[in-house]
């Protein structure tokens, strides 16, 4: 039987999404006032702030890092004063990570520069924009399942 969509169109779509992908990156040529991270830092950062008071061996399942690797990006934004790691109340052996105000700051002017950037490039048809998040959004999952 064959596939409802070709594997030319699947390749065109990673592609697609690595380009806009450049075109939205906050270090590029419209670069912005928010703290500079590696891609890895950024990838630890997405996930501890989106999982307040996760430990660093749940980040670092989460997001398939060796745990020497999530060590340095830890270290580092914790460094640029984007993570604070905490005790925890249950058990001081372990310690919880959190977002610092400095990272919120940091990532709402990223979202208001990804959300401008987005909407011009629309330019005002964003019919399609829910449908598409949920399509990104299986593919991000269904991808992260094939990797474990």
């Amino acid at each position: 039987m064959e596939p409802a969509v070709s594997d030319d169109l699947l390749a065109e779509l990673a592609d697609v999404v690595l380009r806009i992908s450049r075109e939205v990156d906050p270090h590029g040529a419209r670069s912005l006032d928010i703290v500079p991270l590696t891609g890895t830092e950024a990838l630890v950062m997405r996930w501890i702030d989106r999982n307040p008071g996760s430990t660093p061996s749940a980040v670092a399942d989460a997001t398939a890092l060796k745990r020497s690797n999530l060590s340095v990006a830890l270290g580092s934004l914790v460094a640029k004063g984007m993570v604070e790691r905490r005790p925890d109340p249950e058990d001081a052996r372990t310690v919880q990570l959190f977002s610092t105000e400095l990272a919120a700051q940091s990532i709402a002017r990223l979202h208001a520069h990804w959300a401008t950037a987005l909407r011009a490039a629309l330019a005002g048809d964003e019919r399609d924009v829910a449908a598409t998040f949920a399509l990104l959004t299986r593919v991000d999952e269904g991808l992260r399942e094939a990797t474990r």
